[in-house]
This record gives C-alpha cells, sequence and structure tokens, in this order.
C-alpha cells in the first residue's frame, strides 16, 4: 500500500508541477522513515523517455513513457508484471460495464456522500515554511483529505527536469485519470484533490505523511539526499536477469471476479 502511494504522489506532483526543463537524466536519492524508524532508501530515475522509482524494500516500478507501459518488479519473489496501455483501457471498459449494473448502481449511491466529503475536505495550502533540502531551496506545502490523511511536501523550482518526459508524464496521468474515471465517488474525489494540487508548483524533495484508517495510522517521510545529473544505463529500464513474469494481479482478479 505505501508502495503504490508513494508513486501515486511522484506521479501526481510531476505531473502538475512547473519545473525549467533540460535534456541531461536524473538520479533523485533519498533517505525513507517509517513510524520513526529508518526506512532505507529510495532512488528515483528520471529520463527523456522513462521513469524508475526503487524502494528499499525491494520493488520497483518502472514507466516508459513512449509506450505507457509499465512494469512492476518483486526482487524478493524475484519475478515482475506489466501493465499496458491496452490493460489500462480494458480495464476502464470493464468498470464502466460494472457501473451500468442496478446493484453496482446502488452501492455507489451509497458510497457518493463519502466521496462527496472527501473532496470537499480536501485542502492543499503553503505553511510559509521555506529552508534547503540537499542543496536546494524549497517552500512548504501543506496537503489534506479530511481526517485521514495529511502531508506535507517541501517543493523546489531550481531542479531542472528532462523536458522529453514532461509531454510524455502529461499523456500517462491522462491514461491513468481516465481508469480511474470508472471507480464512481471516489474517482470524483480524486480528481478534485488532484486538481487542488496544481496550485504546488516545483519538485519535491522533501515528503512528510500521516495516514489514518481506524486504530491503524502509518507515518512516513522521505528526504533527498543526493541528485546526480550523469547519464542512466539502458540497463536501469530493463527486468533483471532470471526473473519470472506473471500475469498481472489486476486484469486477473477482474478476469476471476467476471466468472
Amino acid at each position: 500500500m505505501k508502495h503504490a502511494f508513494s508513486l501515486f504522489t511522484f506521479i501526481l506532483t510531476a505531473g502538475t508541477a512547473t519545473l525549467s526543463y533540460a535534456s541531461e537524466d536524473l538520479t533523485v536519492i533519498s533517505n525513507v522513515t517509517t513510524n520513526g524508524k529508518p526506512g532505507g532508501t529510495n532512488t528515483s530515475y528520471i529520463s527523456a523517455d522513462h521513469i524508475r522509482h526503487s524502494e528499499s524494500q525491494g520493488t520497483d516500478v518502472i514507466i516508459d513513457l513512449k509506450t505507457g507501459t509499465m512494469t512492476n518488479i518483486d526482487e524478493k519473489k524475484k519475478n515482475y508484471f506489466v501493465i499496458t496501455k491496452q490493460d489500462l483501457e480494458t480495464m476502464q471498459a470493464k468498470m464502466a460495464e460494472r457501473m451500468s449494473d442496478p446493484k453496482m448502481k446502488q452501492a455507489m449511491a451509497m458510497m457518493q456522500g463519502l466521496g462527496s466529503s472527501m473532496a470537499s475536505s480536501a485542502e492543499v495550502k503553503k505553511t510559509g515554511v521555506t529552508r534547503k533540502v540537499a542543496g536546494y531551496a524549497c517552500e512548504e506545502w501543506l496537503i489534506s483529505m479530511g481526517g485521514m490523511m495529511t502531508m506535507t511536501e517541501c517543493v523546489t523550482n531550481d531542479l531542472k527536469y528532462p523536458v522529453q518526459s514532461w509531454a510524455a508524464m502529461a499523456d500517462f496521468n491522462e491514461s491513468m485519470r481516465k481508469t480511474m474515471s470508472g471507480f464512481g465517488p471516489s474517482a470524483k474525489a480524486g480528481a478534485d484533490y488532484a486538481e487542488k494540487m496544481k496550485s504546488i508548483k516545483g519538485f519535491p524533495v522533501a515528503t512528510s505523511s500521516t495516514v489514518e484508517a481506524g486504530a491503524m495510522k502509518i507515518t512516513t517521510s522521505s528526504e533527498v539526499t543526493e541528485i546526480r545529473r550523469d547519464s542512466i544505463p539502458v540497463s536501469t529500464w530493463q527486468v533483471p536477469p532470471g526473473f519470472t513474469q506473471v500475469e498481472n494481479p489486476m486484469m486477473k482478479s477482474m478476469r476471476e471476479s467476471g466468472r
């Protein structure tokens, strides 16, 4: 869950930020803590046509911005699965089909109030705090959604982003938004939240978040320690040798639930 959340945050912020552009590759290294304890090191590789997010727990995601393909790698299990642009389109069509079912419509109607409440409670605002992280001046923002999640991001406009990947990331985000549009009220809350996130201008160099669900509370933080501008090897965008491809679990779940 944490991995999916962090990647979503990265993509959402990257898709709405305003940055200076460059043709060079970027390697962004961050230290992570979870519930106050060291959580290892995360690394994001950003080039003109690929992005790879690697977490210390052994889960990696590679996004091919040219094709819209997302490769999810599990280092511990030595396997991987691929989500293609066609998979996203299929999931979108399946969700639209299910939303036409009377029982599903009834369930979605019951969730409407929750979705509206989440959307209206979403807040994005400056805290007035400025500081330096990894040598970059950054401005702090507070992001919240009801009582479920609060997040603080310190973003910089001094970091140059690979120019070609910017347009490609916008296309990728649009594909993801279309897919998520089938999830009823929660999708509206997410769309409204994304719209408010557009207020943030910059690249996140420090992030802390708290997620609460009942008795469960998870606090995570990430702070950039180093940014490299050297060329990223082609092997970074490839699955390690010997890893086994498995079926996309989302497609598998949809196929099995349709029996």
